[in-house]
């Protein structure tokens, strides 16, 4: 068996400190004199190549930035939309993307400063008044509370000025800012009802054209993209919905896709030993955990989510389901952000698991868990979680299911438990996750009186190293209540054709396809 590979140390950090903040970005190079933007080298023929073909595992949820919380959704949301703030891809922070600049006048009054010359794909401008109806829009949305209820007022000043006042000090506001719920779209389109499902209209390098269901997505390159920087190099992208992990791989290998999101691990090495391809690996901050329903018992009980959390072997989950590719992470955030610390978190220990359940009281054979999943990995996640705790009598149904059914239970919550994860940029959002007004949102919420205090305080702690102190005591408490039972983070691998260039992947999941070129 491969040897695990350790999760390389992660030097990152909250970007939420005050004030203007430039991006970085990797600007594509510009063709030579006589060369054509999208040719390929003559070894490889010398035709013309004006498209870029990615295999993905699973189709998007919805096109529209404010009624879903899907990866998958969420790459197309920053295809054709862009917020005031954007996460850079490379470094993890928060940096200006609408927004040429901002001032914090106080505590609670932000004022954000346009671009110059922001177009939306209909052709009009992009104002100060679209921003501010897109947020007045976003907090229409049950989903998106959690990333406008701060925001107490937000106003267009002119044309070019934006002022946002939060209820309270909140260092969180440029993260949400940059979060896909708070994407700007024409003004006049929210009036009129326009559905944003079936034509996505922002102002994002990529225009939207066409979606054969279960099969193929389509974009165009935006032409009057603001940022000259990030403007898409290749006219034209196709994303290919492929499920099935090998099929993705020979698919790659037949030249019918050009770029794999998601490489199976058991096909790294052939890729890697081929020249026709690279093979980039990404240390990741994708937390996947056990999701568990608080509502249903015994799974309100902290003495049966800590006997779940202490009989899982981790290491087996990795070399099952990722072939070795993996760390085990037993905390309440991904390991890598400030604030991470394992005081107080379960490690594998079935005699502990044992004395929870004793604890409990109850009969571990009364215990069912299905669990359902979305994709092949997470059927292996479960699958291993199914036989580690039958060793304590507990009872796991694995339930694969398709990801719209997937995402339809959990928005419903009809579920006991799933195999989930999350990525946000920072600390601050992802301890957020355990306020009790985000229960109804995600898998292994809490409702803790003391927890929600600890949230509250730590948002409004402006100073970086103070925050980062009080995220560390909540991710210290919630090991010891194990709303979510984390499991691994990853490592990740995008494989693709030797003649793309500009490919950079986050450790948080997402890909700069606009940042790309044929060599």
């Amino acid at each position: 068996m491969r040897k695990m590979k350790k999760l390389l140390c992660l030097c990152m950090t909250a970007a939420l400190s005050l004030g203007s903040l430039a991006g970085c970005s990797t600007k594509n190079p510009a063709p030579s004199d006589g060369e054509t933007v999208g040719a390929q080298n003559e070894e490889s023929g010398g035709e013309k190549k004006d498209t870029l073909t990615v295999a993905l595992t699973s189709e998007p949820p919805s096109l529209t930035t404010c009624d879903h919380d899907s990866i998958v959704g969420v790459y197309m949301n920053l295809l054709t939309y862009n917020g005031l703030m954007r996460v850079d891809h490379e470094t993890l922070e928060v940096v200006p993307d609408l927004a040429e600049s901002y001032t914090v006048e106080n505590e609670t009054e932000w004022t954000f400063v346009l671009k110059d010359g922001i177009k939306f794909h209909d052709g009009s401008d992009c104002t100060a008044q679209d921003v501010a109806a897109s947020i007045e829009w976003a907090k229409t949305f049950p989903g998106s509370a959690n990333y406008t209820r701060n925001i107490k007022t937000i106003e267009a000043v002119d044309d070019k000025t934006v002022k946002i006042v939060t209820e309270v000090p909140y260092a969180g506001l440029p993260a949400d800012l940059a979060y896909h719920y708070n994407f700007i779209v024409p003004e006049e389109l929210i009036e009129s009802g326009h559905d944003f499902n079936s034509e996505p209209v922002g102002t994002g390098p990529y225009k939207f054209v066409s979606w054969q269901y279960g099969d193929s997505l389509n974009f165009v390159g935006f032409e009057e993209y603001f940022d000259a920087e990030r403007k898409a190099s290749i006219p034209n992208l196709v994303f290919k919905i492929i499920p099935e992990g090998t099929s993705r791989t020979i698919a790659l290998e037949a030249g019918e896709v050009d770029f794999v999101y998601d490489v199976p691990s058991a096909d790294v090495e052939r890729l890697k030993s081929d020249e026709k391809f690279e093979v980039k690996e990404i240390t990741s901050v994708e937390n996947f955990f056990l999701g568990i329903n608080l509502e249903k018992e015994p799974f309100n009980d902290v003495n049966v989510r800590q006997a779940i959390n202490y009989g899982i072997n981790r290491e087996d989950v990795i070399a099952a389901a990722l072939n070795g590719y993996g760390a085990s992470n037993y905390t309440a955030i991904a390991m890598g952000y400030e604030g991470d610390t394992d005081a107080g978190a379960a490690v594998y220990d079935l005699d502990k698991a044992k004395e929870y359940l004793d604890k409990w009281g109850g009969d571990p054979s009364s215990i069912v868990l299905p669990i359902i999943c979305s994709n092949e990995t997470k059927v292996a996640v479960a699958t291993v979680i199914q036989s580690n705790l039958s060793k304590l009598g507990i009872q796991v149904e694995v339930v694969s299911t398709d990801t719209a059914t997937y995402f339809a239970d959990w928005e419903a919550g009809n579920y006991t438990g799933l195999i989930s994860s999350w990525s946000p940029s920072n600390s601050l959002t992802y301890v957020q996750r355990y306020h009790s007004d985000r229960a109804l949102t995600y898998p292994g919420s809490l409702k803790d009186e003391e927890v929600d205090k600890m949230v509250r305080d730590a948002e409004s702690t402006i100073d970086d190293t103070e925050r980062i102190g009080k995220i560390k005591t909540i991710v210290e408490t919630v090991n010891g209540l194990a709303p979510q039972i984390s499991l691994y983070q990853p490592l990740m691998f995008r494989a693709y054709s030797a003649d793309l260039g500009g490919v950079t992947a986050s450790a948080t999941g997402y890909v700069g396809f606009n940042d790309m070129y044929w060599k």
